[in-house]
Parts: structure tokens; sequence; C-alpha cells
């Protein structure tokens, strides 16, 4: 387009310019509202605009079911109580064999225990004569004709 059309025609072009994406943005949405999946959709928003806003008489009232600042503090310290109390009965000096006398225990117990039987070593002479009735007994496969 020439300088001279554009000034001609600048009003009505852009007039049109700013006139298409309406109209654009019209024809689509009513090609998605005729669509499947659109109805549904626009059903619920219809229902959501027709419901009326809330009020202040819909905010619920308080819960008295809760715990207090001082519960929630006597409930702590009653936790790390529990804990230090857990502490001192786990140390390491509180248990083990040498604490409760276990040392006879463990040294009879040492004492008691016999090591495992002697392996029996094979005969050489019975390994071989074995994989010599093997080799004998083995038969090729037979070959594809």
């Amino acid at each position: 387009m020439t300088l001279a059309l554009m000034k001609a025609f600048g009003p009505q072009f852009s007039t049109l310019i700013f006139a298409l994406p309406i109209l654009a943005t019209a024809t689509f949405a009513r090609a998605e509202t005729n669509s499947c999946g659109a109805r549904p959709v626009a059903e619920a928003a219809n229902q959501a605009a027709a419901m009326a806003y809330p009020t202040f008489c819909s905010i619920p009232k308080r819960p008295t079911d809760i715990r207090t600042p001082a519960a929630f503090k006597a409930a702590v310290l009653d936790t790390r109580r529990s804990g230090v109390a857990l502490v001192r009965a786990t140390r390491p000096e509180t248990f083990g064999l040498a604490a409760s006398g276990g040392g006879g225990f463990a040294s009879e117990a040492r004492a008691e225990a016999a090591p495992p039987p002697p392996m029996n070593p094979q005969n050489v002479a019975d390994a071989a004569a074995f994989a010599r009735d093997a080799r004998a007994k083995a038969t090729p496969p037979q070959r594809p004709h």
C-alpha cells in the first residue's frame, strides 16, 4: 500500500485492525460453545455465576476443641521430659556384658563352642573314576541332516 492510500484509508484501516481481534474472538467463542466439551463447562460457569456472594454470616464459628497455647506448651515440655528420660535410660554405661556380669557368660560360651567338623578330603582316584565313567556314558548330540 502506498503512502497516499494509507493516508486516505487510515481511519478505516485502524478501525479494521481493532475490530478484527474482536470478530475473531466472537467467532471462536461461538465455535467453542457448540462443541461437546464446552456445554458442561458453560453450564457450570452459569451455575457459579448464579450463586450468591458469601456474607459475614456464612463464616463458621470458632472451633472449641483446639488446645490453648498453655496446653501446647505443657505437651511440648512433657515430650521433652520423656526424651531426656529415654536418653538417660539408654546411655552406653547402662547396658553391656561387662556391666551385667556377662563376661563370665561370654567366656563359658567360647569354651563350649566346638569348631566345625573337618571336611573330608575327596579321594582323587574316586573323582577321576567318576569323570571317566561320565565321559564314557555321554553321547554327542546327533547332527542335523
